[in-house]
């Protein structure tokens, strides 16, 4: 398989040389497969952020580090548009509807007739009946579903996604939990940081389990029982503690 993702010794310190320097990121290396579903889990500032930042090319990694998507620099136009990404933040315009919001970014994603696309992955996500609504009038479930819908159109060749699950009632969770799965059967490779750990098992090839800014576990799912990854989660931040 060729590799969709891959990152080497990627460290990162933010106000380097003065007293208040934060190494956030420390000699993290990694690879995904195309075709793959990669979880990435840690708790809050373990580094989840910044390294989803630096892998998109929003931020640059410390000197010796590098990333490539697809074989390309992450801020190539070849990578640009290979890559779709659903944000922690949510889009509220007072002014745009939901269907044109999702025709733009296909339309910038390359394709020239999106109707049909649009109208599928509003289907998917049972928001046909958002389409004409203005953004700002849905609610912040609605509004994840949106961005999560954003990060697909166009059919990018690997996607990030952010929290994905956040805001999400059980019936959402569900249906991106089959979206996924079909993404996957497409070729299409996804990596995601989520807190939810249950999700992450159910649909993930694999794990990177991230802790103080370090790259400290990587786990196949294949086969572990159900709860496998709370009590590896467990297990990691009792080593962690100070004896």
């Amino acid at each position: 398989m060729a590799s969709a993702i891959h990152a080497q010794n990627i460290g990162k310190t933010f106000n380097p040389g003065s007293k208040n320097s934060v190494q956030a990121l420390r000699d993290v290396s990694f690879e995904v497969q195309q075709g793959e579903i990669v979880g990435l889990i840690g708790p809050n500032g373990a580094g989840k952020s910044t390294l989803l930042r630096i892998l998109l090319g929003f931020l640059n990694a410390d000197k010796g580090g590098s990333v490539s998507i697809l074989s390309q620099h992450p801020e190539s136009l070849e990578a640009r548009r290979g890559i779709g990404y659903q944000a922690d933040t949510q889009f509220r315009s007072p002014g745009v509807r939901t269907s044109a919001f999702l025709e733009l970014h296909a339309l910038l994603a390359g394709n020239a007739d999106p109707t049909d696309e649009v109208t599928a992955v509003l289907r998917h996500f049972n928001l046909l009946n958002a389409a004409a609504r203005k953004l700002s009038a849905l609610s912040k479930g609605m509004r994840q579903k949106i961005e999560l819908a954003v990060a697909f159109v166009g059919s990018p060749k690997v996607v990030f996604l952010d929290e994905p699950t956040a805001s999400l009632d059980p019936p959402s969770v569900f249906e991106l939990r089959e979206f996924l799965t079909q993404q996957k059967e497409k070729g299409t490779t996804v990596f995601f940081s989520s807190h939810n750990l249950t999700e992450v098992e159910n649909v993930c090839d694999r794990v990177l389990f991230i802790l103080d800014g370090t790259l400290v576990a990587e786990h196949s799912l294949a086969g572990t029982p159900p709860g496998f990854l709370e009590e590896s989660f467990r297990k990691h931040l009792v080593e962690r503690k100070p004896s």
